[in-house]
């Protein structure tokens, strides 16, 4: 058996439930635990703007860690869609064990109302995490004629 650890960050528990032909036990449950240990960490996960008026820019910063013992390349960071969402950081990086680095997220709210969404997708070298995907969001309100 086997458990995708993808979007956990901590202890994860399944239970699997076996029919048997035994008519004494004909279901058997075995459970699964592991502790989910990140080497890369990106928080917040989940970039939230809230509320922006039409055609308004604001910035947002997220965090990124190795928390593995190795050092970790960032091979690439790419925002969509492009003419809504940037990242100040385009560059290749390496981050060293038990580095950290603030990436500046900008959003610019456009001229349609309401929900904007998009991503900021980041490459790495790791064999077992060789992408991480930042959501990202805002709400955009019309603007009134004098703001």
């Amino acid at each position: 058996m086997t458990m995708s650890t993808r979007s956990y960050t901590n202890d994860l528990i399944k239970h699997v439930k076996v029919e048997t032909n035994d008519p004494d036990m004909n279901i058997i449950t075995f459970t699964v635990q592991a502790r989910v240990l990140e080497v890369f960490r990106i928080t917040p996960r989940m970039v939230n703007f809230g509320k922006m008026l039409q055609n308004e820019t604001s910035i947002r910063e997220i965090n990124l860690e190795n928390l593995g013992k190795d050092p970790i390349r960032i091979m690439s960071l790419e925002a969509k869609p492009q003419g809504l969402l940037s990242v100040e950081q385009t560059q290749p990086f390496t981050l060293d064990h038990g580095q950290g680095r603030k990436i500046g997220l900008k959003i610019s709210s456009g001229s349609s109302e309401g929900f904007v969404h998009g991503y900021l997708n980041l490459k790495t070298d790791l064999d077992h995490v060789p992408e991480k995907i930042v959501r990202v969001r805002a709400d955009v309100k019309k603007r009134e004629s004098g703001q």
